[in-house]
Protein backbone atom coordinates (compact mmCIF):
# COMPACT_ATOMS: atom_id res chain seq x y z
CA UNK A 1 0.00 0.00 0.00
CA UNK A 2 2.73 2.40 0.72
CA UNK A 3 4.59 1.81 -2.57
CA UNK A 4 1.19 2.51 -4.31
CA UNK A 5 0.58 5.60 -3.00
CA UNK A 6 4.16 6.61 -3.55
CA UNK A 7 3.39 5.81 -7.39
CA UNK A 8 0.20 7.54 -7.52
CA UNK A 9 1.90 10.56 -6.15
CA UNK A 10 4.99 10.03 -8.54
CA UNK A 11 2.18 9.96 -11.73
CA UNK A 12 0.86 13.13 -10.20
CA UNK A 13 3.72 14.87 -10.13
CA UNK A 14 4.76 13.65 -13.44
CA UNK A 15 1.50 14.59 -15.18
CA UNK A 16 2.38 17.83 -13.72
CA UNK A 17 5.83 17.95 -15.70
CA UNK A 18 5.66 15.24 -18.97
CA UNK A 19 4.43 17.25 -22.03
CA UNK A 20 3.66 15.70 -25.93
CA UNK A 21 7.03 16.02 -27.49
CA UNK A 22 9.12 15.98 -24.39
CA UNK A 23 12.14 13.66 -24.86
CA UNK A 24 12.80 11.52 -21.60
CA UNK A 25 14.86 8.39 -20.34
CA UNK A 26 13.11 5.11 -19.18
CA UNK A 27 13.70 1.54 -18.14
CA UNK A 28 12.03 -0.94 -20.30
CA UNK A 29 9.34 -2.78 -18.12
CA UNK A 30 8.05 -5.59 -19.82
CA UNK A 31 8.27 -7.03 -23.54
CA UNK A 32 5.07 -7.63 -25.14
CA UNK A 33 4.33 -9.20 -28.51
CA UNK A 34 2.81 -5.64 -29.71
CA UNK A 35 5.62 -3.44 -28.20
CA UNK A 36 7.13 -2.55 -24.81
CA UNK A 37 6.27 -1.05 -21.83
CA UNK A 38 8.79 1.51 -20.27
CA UNK A 39 8.52 3.07 -17.11
CA UNK A 40 9.16 6.98 -17.63
CA UNK A 41 9.63 7.87 -13.49
CA UNK A 42 6.72 6.38 -11.88
CA UNK A 43 4.24 5.73 -14.73
CA UNK A 44 4.73 3.00 -17.94
CA UNK A 45 4.50 4.24 -21.27
CA UNK A 46 3.81 2.18 -24.13
CA UNK A 47 6.52 1.97 -27.48
CA UNK A 48 4.11 0.02 -30.25
CA UNK A 49 6.07 -1.89 -32.44
CA UNK A 50 4.95 0.39 -35.28
CA UNK A 51 7.33 3.66 -33.02
CA UNK A 52 10.06 1.24 -32.42
CA UNK A 53 12.43 1.23 -35.26
CA UNK A 54 12.61 2.16 -38.80
CA UNK A 55 13.90 -1.52 -39.75
CA UNK A 56 11.36 -4.67 -40.82
CA UNK A 57 11.59 -6.88 -37.73
CA UNK A 58 8.55 -8.88 -38.00
CA UNK A 59 5.81 -9.69 -34.82
CA UNK A 60 6.20 -10.77 -31.47
CA UNK A 61 8.16 -10.82 -28.46
CA UNK A 62 11.36 -12.73 -29.93
CA UNK A 63 10.86 -9.71 -32.90
CA UNK A 64 11.12 -6.43 -30.03
CA UNK A 65 13.17 -8.56 -28.14
CA UNK A 66 16.06 -7.84 -31.28
CA UNK A 67 15.53 -3.88 -30.52
CA UNK A 68 14.49 -3.17 -26.33
CA UNK A 69 15.62 -5.65 -23.53
CA UNK A 70 13.70 -5.86 -20.21
CA UNK A 71 15.72 -3.37 -17.39
CA UNK A 72 17.48 -2.01 -20.50
CA UNK A 73 17.75 2.28 -20.33
CA UNK A 74 16.10 4.22 -23.02
CA UNK A 75 15.59 7.57 -24.66
CA UNK A 76 12.04 7.60 -25.65
CA UNK A 77 10.07 10.56 -27.20
CA UNK A 78 6.31 11.57 -25.52
CA UNK A 79 4.07 11.32 -28.89
CA UNK A 80 0.49 11.80 -27.37
CA UNK A 81 -0.68 11.28 -23.30
CA UNK A 82 -4.43 10.55 -22.40
CA UNK A 83 -5.01 10.94 -18.27
CA UNK A 84 -7.52 9.79 -17.10
CA UNK A 85 -8.45 11.19 -13.63
CA UNK A 86 -11.46 8.79 -12.70
CA UNK A 87 -9.23 5.43 -13.51
CA UNK A 88 -5.50 6.32 -13.20
CA UNK A 89 -5.04 2.28 -15.05
CA UNK A 90 -7.11 3.79 -18.05
CA UNK A 91 -4.42 6.69 -18.31
CA UNK A 92 -2.39 6.22 -21.27
CA UNK A 93 1.50 7.03 -22.50
CA UNK A 94 2.12 6.53 -26.00
CA UNK A 95 6.05 6.65 -26.72
CA UNK A 96 8.63 6.30 -29.65
CA UNK A 97 12.00 5.54 -29.65
CA UNK A 98 12.36 5.62 -34.05
CA UNK A 99 11.31 9.25 -33.37
CA UNK A 100 14.82 10.31 -32.06
CA UNK A 101 16.85 9.30 -35.38
CA UNK A 102 16.38 10.24 -38.82
CA UNK A 103 14.16 8.78 -41.13
CA UNK A 104 16.70 6.59 -43.55
CA UNK A 105 13.24 6.79 -46.13
CA UNK A 106 13.81 10.80 -46.60
CA UNK A 107 17.58 9.89 -46.03
CA UNK A 108 17.42 7.97 -49.41
CA UNK A 109 14.99 9.81 -50.95
CA UNK A 110 17.46 13.00 -51.01
CA UNK A 111 20.69 10.84 -51.80
CA UNK A 112 18.90 9.00 -54.94
CA UNK A 113 17.19 9.97 -57.35
CA UNK A 114 15.11 8.55 -60.05
CA UNK A 115 16.97 6.91 -62.44
CA UNK A 116 20.05 6.44 -60.61
CA UNK A 117 21.86 2.82 -60.40
CA UNK A 118 21.95 1.36 -57.09
CA UNK A 119 23.16 -2.15 -55.73
CA UNK A 120 20.69 -4.09 -52.95
CA UNK A 121 20.28 -6.71 -51.35
CA UNK A 122 17.29 -9.37 -51.89
CA UNK A 123 15.69 -9.78 -48.24
CA UNK A 124 12.46 -11.70 -49.81
CA UNK A 125 10.98 -13.22 -52.63
CA UNK A 126 6.84 -12.58 -53.49
CA UNK A 127 4.82 -13.80 -56.13
CA UNK A 128 4.68 -10.24 -57.50
CA UNK A 129 8.39 -9.28 -57.56
CA UNK A 130 11.47 -9.12 -55.08
CA UNK A 131 12.47 -6.48 -52.35
CA UNK A 132 15.66 -5.47 -52.20
CA UNK A 133 17.35 -3.20 -49.31
CA UNK A 134 19.09 -0.40 -51.07
CA UNK A 135 19.95 1.44 -48.35
CA UNK A 136 19.89 0.54 -44.22
CA UNK A 137 16.10 0.40 -43.35
CA UNK A 138 15.21 1.17 -46.83
CA UNK A 139 13.37 -1.44 -49.26
CA UNK A 140 12.26 -0.88 -52.97
CA UNK A 141 10.47 -3.10 -55.19
CA UNK A 142 11.62 -5.38 -58.35
CA UNK A 143 8.27 -6.18 -59.64
CA UNK A 144 8.38 -9.20 -61.62
CA UNK A 145 8.14 -7.87 -64.82
CA UNK A 146 11.15 -5.71 -64.18
CA UNK A 147 13.37 -8.87 -63.25
CA UNK A 148 14.24 -10.08 -66.77
CA UNK A 149 13.10 -9.04 -70.61
CA UNK A 150 11.88 -12.40 -70.72
CA UNK A 151 8.60 -13.64 -68.98
CA UNK A 152 9.32 -15.75 -66.04
CA UNK A 153 6.53 -17.24 -63.68
CA UNK A 154 7.76 -16.41 -60.26
CA UNK A 155 11.36 -14.35 -58.78
CA UNK A 156 12.48 -17.53 -57.47
CA UNK A 157 13.34 -18.51 -60.86
CA UNK A 158 15.96 -16.34 -61.21
CA UNK A 159 16.90 -14.74 -58.01
CA UNK A 160 17.05 -15.69 -54.69
CA UNK A 161 17.11 -14.16 -51.14
CA UNK A 162 20.49 -12.33 -50.32
CA UNK A 163 21.48 -12.16 -53.58
CA UNK A 164 23.14 -9.12 -54.20
CA UNK A 165 21.54 -7.32 -57.22
CA UNK A 166 21.89 -3.84 -59.36
CA UNK A 167 19.19 -2.06 -59.92
CA UNK A 168 17.93 1.35 -61.71
CA UNK A 169 15.40 3.72 -59.63
CA UNK A 170 12.64 4.21 -61.56
CA UNK A 171 10.28 6.07 -59.12
CA UNK A 172 10.53 7.05 -55.62
CA UNK A 173 6.78 8.24 -53.88
CA UNK A 174 7.50 9.72 -51.00
CA UNK A 175 3.69 9.39 -49.90
CA UNK A 176 3.71 6.40 -50.31
CA UNK A 177 6.88 5.39 -49.26
CA UNK A 178 7.72 3.00 -51.71
CA UNK A 179 10.68 2.89 -54.19
CA UNK A 180 10.17 0.94 -57.15
CA UNK A 181 13.30 -0.73 -59.06
CA UNK A 182 14.34 -2.55 -62.14
CA UNK A 183 16.69 -5.19 -62.87
CA UNK A 184 16.23 -5.33 -66.53
CA UNK A 185 16.80 -1.95 -67.05
CA UNK A 186 20.59 -2.64 -66.60
CA UNK A 187 20.77 -5.05 -69.31
CA UNK A 188 20.42 -4.89 -73.10
CA UNK A 189 17.25 -6.27 -74.63
CA UNK A 190 17.74 -9.08 -76.82
CA UNK A 191 18.07 -8.43 -80.78
CA UNK A 192 14.60 -9.22 -82.02
CA UNK A 193 13.85 -13.14 -83.96
CA UNK A 194 14.58 -12.90 -87.80
CA UNK A 195 12.21 -14.37 -90.42
CA UNK A 196 8.91 -13.60 -91.39
CA UNK A 197 7.35 -10.54 -89.48
CA UNK A 198 11.04 -9.94 -88.10
CA UNK A 199 12.02 -6.19 -87.67
CA UNK A 200 15.86 -7.40 -89.35
CA UNK A 201 14.65 -7.54 -92.92
CA UNK A 202 15.99 -5.36 -95.42
CA UNK A 203 13.82 -2.47 -96.05
CA UNK A 204 12.61 -2.38 -99.66
CA UNK A 205 13.97 0.04 -102.06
Amino acid sequence: EVLAVERKKQAENLKKSLAEGQVVEGVVRKIMPFGAFVDVGGVDGLVHISDLTYDRIGFGEQAIAKVLKEGQSVKVKILKLEWNDADPKKSRISLGVKQLIADPFTTAAADIKEGAEVNGRITRLADFGAFVEIASGVEGLVHVSEIAHRRINHPQDVLKADQVVQCKVLKIDPETRRIALSIKALSAAPEPQGGRGGKDRTPAR
